[in-house]
């Protein structure tokens, strides 16, 4: 449907055009019927007319037939025609026009009118009406010498032009006031449409007035019928959205100039005093591992982002394939173990060493990361890490467990929040805040879920595949305490 407009008025204007139709259709038909009927009852007034004009004296009948009172019959042009015959075949009169020619009757007629179409015998078309009558005496004598009546075949035709002419000009009347009718619909239909659409106007202008920089919380698009609310709501909604989206983005930005400015900056000063103390041996080694350090975990968070923007923007697709979960976390584990070696951190890897899950390598790799990553830098000196992998009824999950002492259930709500941290004075500069948000929206795009939960000061990051759940949630999912940031 391209318009709205042309769709409306050629529905309202076919619909007016068909029930007119109908309906011009229907009077013309009832009025040419009602004309034919009385047409067929003014021959059968003139059977009665000439009916009325015989008489019987004895066995004579007279017809006292007269020209000046039916003048039709005895006209040259388009004339009319009768004829009386006896029950014998006698003839006892027909009109003057008929030129000695006989009038064909189809049928036997009875004491009620017959009528029929037939060419008349100068080859107009005709309409014949026939009727059986008893002439009675003027005189009757009693007796049993008493003549019967006769009976008479009185046979009338007359050419059917005035009633096609009438016919035809109540067609010509019924078309006529149906398309002025039409038009007057249109006419209205146009109004009224075009009425009707205003709202939709007045929401369109609104909506092309609005500013990228200045998005308005309502449309102030007027009253509104309520076909269109909950296009006016929904799309209030949307520009709230897209505020919000925006105000993310530029949050974002910022946030991300000023994050990696820090390390950038670090880079740039670890690289200067290096430089300067090229005798120093020691300080060059502990320059070498502050800078490996920062640009590790710099390319961990842009390998992240490009992941994750590939696959929203559906340049690369995600894989399932069987993942050695297994090795992929003693792989992680191996490559933390000075982070964990320096906070003291006691680290227990309950996962099965030939444990094997249906994933996305890559993701699986850049989440399981994030969240021992998380866990390691996180949790307090001396304290324990546990990271396990069960099977359920509904799929595998890998769950990484470390204390956190200092998350409240009310920090939840900003745990998917790019670059939040719990205490930004005391955030390790190393660490860049996206990791959690990061690993979420990864799951969130190759099929799994990434959950959170704070029971007894202990944090858990709960990985597990997506499936249908309908009717049934996790404990950790139901009753989410909170959970720290990356």
């Amino acid at each position: 449907m391209k318009s709205v407009r042309a769709f409306l008025l050629s529905r309202l204007l076919g619909g007016a055009t068909l029930v007119l139709a109908g309906a011009g259709c229907a009077v013309y038909f009832a009025v040419a019927r009602s004309l034919s009927a009385q047409f067929d009852r003014n021959l059968s007034d003139h059977i009665q007319g000439f009916a009325s004009l015989l008489f019987q004296e004895g066995d004579r009948v007279e017809f006292e037939f007269s020209d000046q009172l039916m003048p039709e019959y005895q006209r040259a042009e388009s004339p009319a025609y009768f004829e009386l015959w006896f029950e014998d075949g006698e003839l006892l009169e027909r009109s003057d026009s008929l030129h000695g020619g006989d009038l064909s009757v189809p049928e036997e007629p009875a004491a009620e009118p017959i009528h029929w179409t037939a060419p008349l015998p100068d080859g107009r078309k005709g309409r014949y009406a026939a009727r059986r009558v008893e002439v009675h005496h003027v005189y009757p004598e009693e007796g049993p010498d008493r003549p019967s009546a006769r009976n008479v075949l009185l046979v009338v035709a007359r050419g059917r032009e005035e009633l096609v002419r009438a016919e035809r000009t109540v067609l010509v009347q019924c078309s006529l006031t149906s398309l002025a009718l039409i038009g007057l619909i249109a006419l209205l239909s146009f109004k009224t449409v075009e009425r009707g659409l205003d709202p939709t106007r007045r929401l369109a202008a609104t909506l092309d007035a609005i500013q990228v920089d200045h998005l308005p919380t309502r449309l102030e698009a007027g009253e509104l019928p309520r076909e269109l609310e909950p296009v006016a709501r929904k799309t209030e909604e949307l520009v709230r959205r897209l505020g919000a989206a925006l105000e993310r983005e530029r949050r974002t930005s910022a946030d991300i100039a000023h994050e990696l400015r820090t390390p950038i900056s670090e880079l740039i000063t670890v690289s200067e005093v290096a430089l300067r103390n090229g005798r120093d041996a020691e300080g060059a080694r502990k320059a070498l591992g502050t800078t490996r350090d920062v640009a590790w975990h710099m390319g961990r968070s842009v390998s992240t982002l490009l992941k994750l923007a590939r696959l929203e923007m559906g340049a690369e697709s995600y894989d399932r394939a069987p993942v050695d979960l297994g090795g992929i976390v003693r792989e992680l584990l191996r490559s933390l173990a000075r982070v964990a070696n320096e906070r003291g951190l006691r680290v227990q890897n309950r996962v099965a060493a030939e444990e094997r899950v249906e994933g996305d390598e890559d993701v699986l790799r850049i989440v399981v990361s994030n969240l021992l990553s998380n866990a390691l830098y996180y949790s307090p000196p001396g304290g324990s890490v546990e990271c396990r992998c069960e099977r359920t009824p509904e799929g595998w999950r890998l769950e990484v467990e470390n204390p956190a002492p200092e998350l409240l259930p009310e920090d939840l709500r900003a745990l998917a929040e790019p670059f939040w941290r719990k205490d930004r004075a005391r955030a390790d500069r190393n660490r860049s805040g996206l990791g959690l948000a990061l690993s979420r929206a990864l799951a969130d795009r190759t099929g799994m879920e990434l959950l959170f939960a704070l029971e007894d000061g202990r944090f858990r990051a709960i990985l597990r595949e997506r499936r249908a759940r309908e009717g049934r949630e996790e404990p950790a999912a139901a009753n989410p305490r909170s959970a720290p940031p990356s």
